[in-house]
């Protein structure tokens, strides 16, 4: 019998710093950001599944050409959401949902 794991619609308001940005290693065009998770809130209407990580290393999956000159000590706010395991941003974030504030 297969069994199909239905994924919760979510999102989580996220604010961080940046330890870390490299290529990502699935998907072209995305970069791996490691970011210490300074703030998390929930989204009204979607359900929250990252707020627990505030205080935590956290590791995600941004679109490179969001990031712009993002580099480590930079601080994002994002929004992002877990899907099969992995945290991923907004792939086209509405106008403010997504800032990078140089260190």
């Amino acid at each position: 019998m297969d069994t199909m794991v239905q994924s919760i619609d979510n999102l989580t308001a996220l604010t961080g710093r940046v330890a870390e940005i490299g290529p990502h290693p699935r998907l072209a065009g995305w970069d791996r950001v490691l970011m210490d998770v300074l703030d998390a809130g929930p989204v009204p209407g979607r359900a929250d599944l990252l707020s627990r990580r505030a205080g935590e290393r956290l590791e995600l999956a941004v679109r490179h050409d969001l990031l712009g000159n993002a580099a480590p000590g930079a601080t994002l706010r994002l929004r992002a959401k877990l899907s099969s395991g992995e945290v991923i941003a907004e792939p086209h974030p509405d106008e403010g949902d997504f800032t990078v504030r140089p260190p």
